[in-house]
């Protein structure tokens, strides 16, 4: 589970990010990135995903995927995932590949 600092939780923030940050979207989720002070990451599955169920399980994958890799992530990014209908059912080892290569498209990787 990823530490109560690192999440978004207010409208405010959600919605600051929405107006002023940039969007990338891959198979299975979507993103928005804007350049902020501070690490943060906010997650959203609409009823389009399914069930509660479904949307719980598919902010869990997110959430797994960046617990993961959050070493890698810049420090200095404050990024929103909404997940897609397509990711109903996937294994975590595609939804992972999937949302890397996206924010390794996105340059909100740090480079080694």
């Amino acid at each position: 589970m990823l530490k109560r600092e690192l999440r978004l939780r207010k409208k405010s923030g959600f919605q600051a990010i929405f107006a002023n940050g940039k969007n990338f979207s891959a198979k299975y989720a979507a993103v928005y990135i804007f350049k902020g002070d501070k690490q943060s990451f906010g997650f959203i599955a609409s009823k389009k995903i399914g069930n509660s169920v479904q949307r719980n399980r598919a902010k869990r994958l997110l959430r797994e995927v960046i617990r993961l890799h959050i070493l890698e992530i810049k420090p200095d990014l404050q990024i929103i995932f909404i997940a897609r209908a397509k990711i109903k059912g996937v294994s975590f080892i595609e939804v992972e590949t999937s949302i890397m290569m996206m924010l390794k498209r996105a340059n909100a990787l740090i480079l080694k």
